[in-house]
């Protein structure tokens, strides 16, 4: 790793405020791993494709983080769960399994398992959503470019689920007229627990002289680490998953090219990560397992019209995800769960984007989607009095937006003035058949009580976004920056034989099964200073969200209304340093905020007392920071040595099911390195202090930080 190189980046003149950038090159080039030459300063021009171009990371009028892929491979990070550590006040909200982690940012949490996101994700361009879901995509990110992080809503030029913030995951291209390759292997074993091991291989092949083919294969198998305490089983809950893209470039002229993409995930899970008891890590379950997949096929097209590049990207996914397990619940008593969840979505997002060198850039775009989820949740609770039946539910969104930006730079340059907007337009069906039953143990009448629903929901929903930005730069190295920019989710709609029971639930209440969707309006402000060998970023955000949705579940079924006004606050810093001491810099990135919820409903307030006006939202956590530490240094026989770092810790995290509250958690990884020409040897360890969590505690369990696990890696280039 490239000890220098966060100094190197942050001594780029600056015309945004909120930029921030993590790096620490990982190989010298494209054909060996920290040679010689990977121990030197370099400067090294960083693009982003953050406002949908691609343009220098210093030029984005935005809050940027971009993650370099074989980073985040160096510093043995190789999904969202692992890498949400490093983003200043991003945390994790809940976890079933892989296909099922839901996570939120500066505090625009909303949800452990139902609605829709309140991140945007991206795979490439391509808008990865669940229609009424919050679930992230399971993505391994091996040979990626980089990962870029955009803290704040992004609802003109990214729009669905941008309400908190957006990560988009950018992957290697082919590169034509070369072959190359390169492979990882991992063995490691998880203190309590079983062995685990992954690989992963690269193959580019060209096939004419303009034309590639990429192909990329990642294989984990994770030992288990919970007993099962029904049977006595040890190491219960081991997952198996599998990754694969292919990616084919195709340039057929000077101003075209064409991209298609294929991607296939498949995991699986023995029960959960889910657990009774937090410690030892235990499951009180007599059956269970968890399984996901998605396929996705894109279709990127690029023309350059010489004015203006006209860019098509066009995406077709399906997607499942199934959770089934019963057992016992601590204060609920015996439970069944049976989860399947299938959706498809198809979008298409057609752009034009100024190739202008002048003042004034600009960017129009039209956006389409057509998604699906069917499916829903069937749980049996006899000891409680409650069971409900909605696993064939059929929620359909079709929407389309069009959206603009354009800028302007002053003749001095010291001034960047943004202005956008976006359109959007949804209409949300919901198909319900379903079932709540009302045993006479809750309702003292002599029969149950059953609501059965079968029809049909409609709602039409349409919002405009607008942002401005202003940025100034006094001197090269300094600058500071004004954002006010409005977000936006999709409105909710809820099964009316839930929605029955939770209003009876709840004293009376008529909540309407159909929401108008969540709109968010933010404002930050903020400078950044290069001082040399020391870089420093502050921003401070207030946001207003009102009429939040919400996922509650006052009758043990989740429901998502609009709970209350909610107001935001807090600030972000990164700070950069290359140290006296020679090979070693340091990155810290921490958060503070308050996220007030007001106006809360009585009746919500009678039922979750910890949801009273003036309360920190659940789902979030007050304080968030991080430090990285990276040495490297050059040795005698050629070698490199590279050692790395990670500390991170949050604050407590509140369950919006019952107001429980995990305590904070601190996390201790560390890996060392030696590397010589095409590979390196590395060990490697993750939560060396054995932090137990809990991290979060949804559904009335338990979820904790990945034991503590010792490996060893092997990386070569070919």
């Amino acid at each position: 790793m490239n000890h220098k190189f966060l100094r190197t980046y942050f001594s780029v003149p600056l015309l945004v405020l909120t930029v921030t950038f993590l790096s620490f090159s990982s190989y010298a080039d494209e054909n060996a791993i920290n040679s010689d030459e990977s121990a030197k300063q370099e400067v090294e021009e960083i693009l982003v494709t953050a406002n949908r171009t691609e343009q220098s990371i210093s030029d984005v009028a935005q809050a940027v983080q971009a993650l370099s892929g074989d980073d985040l491979q160096d510093l043995q990070i190789t999904d969202f769960e692992q890498m949400i550590n490093l983003i200043p006040g991003a945390v994790q909200n809940s976890t079933i399994s892989q296909g099922s982690n839901v996570y939120s940012m500066r505090g625009v949490a909303a949800s452990e398992t139902d609605g829709d996101a309140t991140v945007g994700y991206y795979l490439d361009n391509f808008a990865f959503s669940i229609p009424g879901r919050p679930f992230a995509p399971v993505t391994d990110i091996y040979d990626t470019e980089r990962v870029e992080v955009l803290r704040g809503p992004s609802g003109t030029l990214y729009g669905l689920g941008s309400l908190g913030g957006t990560i988009k995951v950018i992957t290697k291209d082919p590169v034509i007229g070369e072959f190359e390759g390169s492979f990882k292997a991992t063995l490691a074993d998880i203190d309590d627990g079983d062995s685990s091991h992954t690989g992963d291989l690269m193959i580019n092949i060209p096939l004419t002289e303009n034309a590639a083919l990429r192909g990329v294969l990642s294989i984990k198998d994770i030992g288990g680490w919970a007993e099962i305490l029904p049977t006595n089983q040890t190491n219960g809950n081991p997952y198996d998953g599998i990754t694969g893209r292919l990616k084919l470039l195709v340039e057929p002229t000077e101003n075209l090219s064409i991209k298609l993409t294929y991607w296939y995930q498949d995991s699986e899970q023995d029960f959960a990560n889910r657990l009774t008891y937090p410690s030892p890590p235990a499951i009180d379950n007599t059956f269970g397992e968890t399984y996901s997949d998605f396929t996705i096929y894109i279709a990127d097209i690029e023309y350059d019209l010489g004015f203006a590049t006209l860019q098509s990207t066009t995406g077709y996914m399906e997607n499942t995800i199934i959770s089934n397990n019963g057992g016992f619940i601590p204060g609920i008593g015996d439970f069944s769960s049976l989860w399947p969840l299938e959706s498809e979505n198809f979008n298409e997002d057609l752009r034009l984007t100024s190739n202008s060198e002048g003042s004034w850039n600009w960017i129009v775009g039209f956006f389409y989607q057509d998604g699906e989820t069917f499916g829903g949740q069937d749980v049996l609770l006899p000891d409680f009095g409650f069971n409900s039946i909605n696993a064939s539910n059929l929620l359909k969104s079709e929407s389309w937006a069009f959206y603009g930006e354009a800028n302007h730079t002053s003749d001095d340059e010291k001034w960047v003035v943004t202005i956008g907007g976006r359109y959007y337009e949804e209409k949300r069906t919901f198909v319900e058949n379903s079932a709540v039953e009302l045993l006479p143990l809750i309702t003292g009448a002599p029969e149950p009580i059953i609501t059965n629903t079968v029809g049909v929901d409609s709602a039409t929903n349409d919002t405009f976004n607008p942002r401005l930005n202003i940025a100034y730069h006094p001197t090269d190295n300094s600058m500071v920056y004004f954002e006010a920019a409005k977000g936006f989710r999709s409105g909710s709609i809820t099964s009316k034989s839930i929605m029955t029971a939770s209003n009876a639930t709840l004293g009376g209440t008529d909540y309407d099964n159909s929401s108008e969707p969540d709109t968010l309006w933010n404002y930050t402000v903020g400078g950044k200073w290069d001082f040399g060998s020391v870089s420093i970023d502050v921003s401070a955000f207030f946001y207003d969200w009102s009429d939040a949705q919400v996922e509650v579940s006052p009758a043990l079924q989740s429901i998502v209304i609009p709970v209350a006004d909610i107001e935001g606050r807090g600030i972000d810093v990164t700070i950069a340093w290359d140290t006296p001491i020679e090979g070693l810099s340091l990155y810290i990135a921490a958060n503070t905020n308050e996220i007030e919820l007001d106006n809360v409903d009585e009746a919500i307030i009678t039922k979750n007392p910890f949801m009273a006006n003036g309360s920190q939202l659940p789902g979030t956590s007050k304080s968030t920071y991080s430090v990285i530490a990276n040495y490297a240094r050059s040795l005698d026989n050629g070698m490199i040595l590279d050692v790395n770092a990670v500390y991170s810790a949050r604050d407590g995290i509140q369950s919006v099911f019952d107001g429980r509250i995990a305590p904070s958690v601190e996390l201790l990884n560390a890996s060392i390195g030696i590397a010589r020409d095409s590979w390196k040897l590395g060990l490697f360890g993750r939560n060396l202090t054995q932090e137990e969590g809990p991290s979060n505690m949804v559904g009335g369990q338990h979820s904790i930080p990945f034991p503590r696990t010792l490996g060893i890696s092997f990386d070569k280039n070919f």
